[in-house]
């Protein structure tokens, strides 16, 4: 198949291709070419706004006088972005005239030709929400860039920046939001509004075909969940996901809804936003977390791209709200000693707990512990290992265990603890570690800190006090090893 001729209409212009260099062009090319308009970069939102204006301009009046397809916004072609289409012409002459009259006004060669190129961008930019696009990516990215830095651009150069805002909210009241009506909207014949966190489907839109249609989600699982804030953070929790969600873009959408759609509710007058939240509202969250769906009165808001927390967020969550639950039971009456009877484990239940608490410490990598074998078998002194977290511009770095269970009222002397200094060496540790059921004497701590000293490791020591301590911040794992 032969491989289509390109177009590119920056291109001609910068050439100053003549009308019948372009008119061969498309004579020659009449079974179809790809027309090509590049989209500039700047660094200036006002500037984008406009740049894909002209590009939706010439792209939507080109496309009038041909059929089209495969449109696409081409990344790789270059510095620049290409918005790029097939076109088989139908009307070679008006195509040909179109194309070199676009070529002129590029150019800038004629100062006539350019004034009237902005006279028809601002035709087109009053008239543009009232067309029906062929694309409408175009456009919103046209609208994306105008809300989301073009404004606040121009609002700086006016005088009346009080004015320049009331002409906005008589006209477009939601881009005061950061919402603008999707230009698919029409495409799809299904009104809905977007911003660049998420979207507002009204209760006359309906919210399966949008998202079938503009999103290829062809199936519409949801789980319910429950908004709960937690350290000056909001996050969703259902059985299978904890998200961290943004709550000024849910806040704004509220908003939104309430001043511009003119919704009878003010959420403003909510004293409790998560209670209202919680008890009025249906709260679902999609299959693998993809969005989350916020729904009342009819009206659906979608918050995409909000981040699921790993495990080790989840288990700083969850040391944080132990902590809050410890301070609220005291306070209601349900005081409980932190104290653990350590005379419930045996050596191998003990190594377990210290694997365990070694599991859900965020300093160390969960998926990097080792437990050399059964208690009292032959490990080489160790009885766990364990990497650090990487993290930028440090190495993971290895530690190296030992747990030693006591009896009541002992504490851990050195004659207990042999060969520390031997066993970070044989195993290239950069630390050391004890966890211990008892206390541990002065004397061994001051074995340990010289080692440590000695050969530049780091120590983590361990004994009931401060694992008593833990286990009070994770009250599900003292309750599985402790009656």
């Amino acid at each position: 198949m032969k491989q289509l001729e390109k177009f590119n209409i920056d291109e001609a212009a910068s050439k100053l291709m003549t009308s019948e260099e372009i008119e061969l062009f498309v004579t020659q090319n009449s079974k179809g070419f790809i027309f090509q308009k590049v989209i500039e970069r700047a660094r200036h939102y006002s500037d984008l706004a406009t740049y894909y204006l002209e590009a939706s301009l010439i792209c939507e009046q080109i496309a009038d006088l041909g059929k089209t397809k495969s449109f696409k916004v081409d990344w790789n072609s270059g510095h620049h972005p290409i918005a790029q289409f097939v076109i088989v012409p139908e009307d070679l002459e008006s195509l040909s005239e179109l194309l070199f009259e676009f070529t002129r006004a590029l150019s800038g060669e004629d100062e006539d030709d350019a004034f009237s190129w902005m006279e028809s961008l601002e035709e087109y930019k009053d008239e543009i929400k009232k067309r029906q696009l062929k694309f409408p990516e175009l456009a919103d990215d046209y609208f994306a860039n105008l809300i989301n830095g073009a404004y606040g651009e121009y609002e700086s150069q006016t005088d009346e920046p009080e004015e320049f805002r009331s002409n906005i909210a008589k006209d477009n009241p939601e881009h005061l939001f950061g919402f603008w009506k999707c230009m698919y909207s029409d495409v799809i014949q299904q009104d809905f509004y977007v911003s660049s966190e998420s979207w507002i489907i009204p209760p006359q839109s309906d919210l399966k075909k949008i998202l079938k249609k503009h999103s290829s989600i062809a199936r519409l699982n949801l789980e319910r969940g429950n908004i709960f804030s937690l350290n000056g953070g909001y996050y969703l929790i259902n059985e299978n996901y904890v998200l961290s969600i943004s709550f000024p873009a849910l806040a704004k959408a509220l908003h939104c809804i309430s001043h511009v759609f003119n919704e009878e509710r003010s959420l403003n007058d909510q004293h409790n936003w998560l209670y209202h939240l919680n008890g009025t509202y249906e709260i679902s969250i999609s299959d693998f977390a993809g969005f989350v769906l916020f729904s009342f009165n009819g009206y659906n808001i979608i918050l995409w791209n909000q981040h699921k927390l790993s495990f080790n967020d989840i288990n700083l969550l969850n040391r944080s709200a132990a902590a809050i639950f410890q301070i609220t039971s005291a306070l209601i009456g349900l005081k409980d000693t932190i104290a653990c009877d350590w005379t419930q484990l045996n050596d191998e239940t003990f190594e377990e707990l210290c694997y365990d608490i070694i599991y859900y410490d965020p300093r160390f990598d969960h998926k990097t512990i080792r437990k050399m074998g059964k208690s009292r078998s032959r490990d080489g002194g160790r009885d766990l290992e364990v990497y650090t977290q990487a993290r930028l511009g440090y190495k993971p770095e290895k530690y190296i265990f030992q747990c030693k269970l006591l009896k009541p009222d002992t504490s851990l002397t050195p004659s207990k603890v042999q060969g520390i200094s031997d066993i970070v060496e044989q195993y290239e540790a950069n630390g050391y570690g004890i966890f211990t059921s008892g206390v541990i004497d002065p004397t061994l701590f001051d074995r340990i800190d010289a080692i440590a000293k000695r050969k530049n490791i780091n120590t983590e020591l361990a004994s009931k006090y401060e694992l008593e301590r833990t286990l009070a911040l994770l009250p599900k794992l003292k309750e599985r090893y402790f009656n």
